[in-house]
């Protein structure tokens, strides 16, 4: 008697090191087409769309709502020449085991994208009836070796680390013409190279008054738990720099090291970007107007809010 629909779960194991649909295809057995994978009903709808540009550089968008949950195990070898940043798009968060540590993956957290180094472990389980986008871009080491090869002294240091960063404006309205379906090859590759450019200019602002530290798998778990504090963008009263330190169990200038190498900011900007992110947001689908949502911040007058929000996007709440 077949298994009721509820308790079937899909499974998936991934090396970074290979093409990603061709092994989406195999392991779901399920043929992709023009570089394309559409999911049969027992998963739930949706594709995963797969681009390949010159250089070595590649795309894949999943866009799905899924019947049933889906684990995936995806690892990026030690000896690997391969890198990935994982981006997610989505209005809803996804939890993540990185190396062992339970993360929340999510668009309006400074947590938006994640820099699969190697010796990077991830285990994930996509729950269904929940829609999904998610940006892959896959690209070797050689890529950074003929533009930039001074970025590849950022990549051995961020080796056997685990790297987030936010996905800014800029970034996010760079995606969005990658992923239309009308795009050029010519044009996309200009995209993503420029998307590229500006992910590797985030890693070398890190390096600015920051000294890698070998963070251990208790300080990561601690630093999430320090970071939950500064997640919420209603929150008037956050922690103050020497409070979070002693949540996290370190020195204070330890836990802003590890703090700015994790999540490529400072605390207080961490907490302002979720700010922000959030009233963009609103602002996006006309929930509230720039008035209202400054006094939800706790900010004492619009214009704080608008010139805040001006510094972080470039317009004001008023253009958006």
């Amino acid at each position: 008697m077949p298994k009721p629909l509820c308790t079937i779960v899909m499974k998936a194991q991934l090396d970074i090191t290979h093409n990603i649909l061709d092994q989406f295809a195999a392991q779901l057995n399920i043929n992709s087409e023009q570089k394309q994978l559409h999911l049969n009903s027992q998963i739930g709808k949706g594709s995963i769309r797969f681009t390949e540009l010159p250089n070595q550089l590649e795309l894949y968008h999943f866009n799905f709502n899924l019947a049933v949950p889906f684990e995936i195990e995806s690892q990026n070898p030690r000896n690997s020449d391969w890198l990935l940043i994982n981006i997610n798009l989505s209005e809803k968060e996804v939890k993540k085991k990185v190396n062992d540590q339970d993360i929340s993956f999510q668009k309006y957290l400074p947590s938006g994208m994640l820099f699969y180094t190697p010796e990077t472990e991830i285990f994930s389980v996509s729950p269904p009836n929940v829609p999904f986008s998610i940006v892959l871009i896959r690209f070797h080491r050689s890529l950074i070796e003929q533009y930039q090869s001074q970025h590849l002294n950022r990549i051995n240091k961020t080796i056997s680390a685990v790297i987030y960063e936010d996905l800014d404006f800029n970034s996010e309205r760079l995606l969005e013409k990658c992923l239309l379906t009308d795009v050029s090859e010519m044009l996309l590759h200009a995209y993503l190279l420029e998307f590229l450019g500006l992910f590797f200019q985030k890693l070398q602002y890190r390096e600015i008054d920051t000294n890698y530290e070998n963070i251990h798998p208790s300080d990561l778990k601690s630093l999430f738990l320090a970071s939950s504090y500064l997640r919420n963008p209603f929150e008037k009263t956050i922690p103050s720099i020497d409070d979070l330190s002693k949540m996290a169990g370190m020195g204070v200038t330890k836990f802003n090291n590890c703090f700015k190498q994790v999540f490529g900011t400072t605390p207080l900007q961490y907490n302002l970007r979720i700010k922000m992110e959030h009233a963009r947001d609103q602002l996006i689908r006309k929930q509230a107007s720039p008035s209202e949502i400054s006094y939800q911040l706790g900010y004492s007058h619009p214009s704080k809010f608008t010139s805040a929000f001006k510094k972080q996007f470039g317009v004001p709440p008023s253009e958006v």
